[in-house]
């Protein structure tokens, strides 16, 4: 459990960190002013990404299920295997995506679609991250 627990816990202090951002700038414009709070709007969601990778690819290790081409197709195989729900599928599409615009620079990061995130998307990553913890219960303890 430890190494889940500790995946999980660092998604929830990114979420914390990410509220207060969205708190502290209510609009695009004021976002866009702050070079601060815009590199850790991008910090904190590619963490928070990078956690769901790992935690992603850590059950299906230990659950000895095939072995994944990319990172996408880490949540279709717990999905074929009933262990993440399809209505996340998306939302994991999403995040994938954000993750290699952050990480790999693309052109340059649209503040927009960050922003967005920011201001749409915390509420469905929480419920990812609940997801997880109930479905790393049901993970037996020889296996954690």
């Amino acid at each position: 459990m430890e190494p889940y627990s500790k995946k999980l816990d660092l998604i929830e202090e990114c979420l914390k960190r990410l509220e207060t951002i969205a708190n502290e700038n209510p609009t695009l414009i004021k976002y866009r002013n702050s070079w601060k709070d815009k590199d850790a709007t991008e910090r904190n969601i590619q963490k928070i990404i990078e956690a769901i990778l790992d935690i992603g690819k850590m059950v299906v290790a230990d659950r000895k299920l095939r072995e994944p081409g990319n990172n996408r197709e880490v949540f279709l195989i717990l999905e074929e295997n009933g262990l993440f729900p399809s209505e996340f599928i998306p939302l994991m599409d999403k995040m994938i995506g954000m993750r290699n615009i952050i990480v790999h620079g693309y052109n340059r990061i649209d503040d927009s679609i960050v922003y967005g995130v920011l201001k749409k998307n915390l509420d469905g990553i929480k419920n990812l991250n609940e997801h997880f913890k109930r479905a790393i219960v049901k993970i037996p303890a020889d296996l954690k």
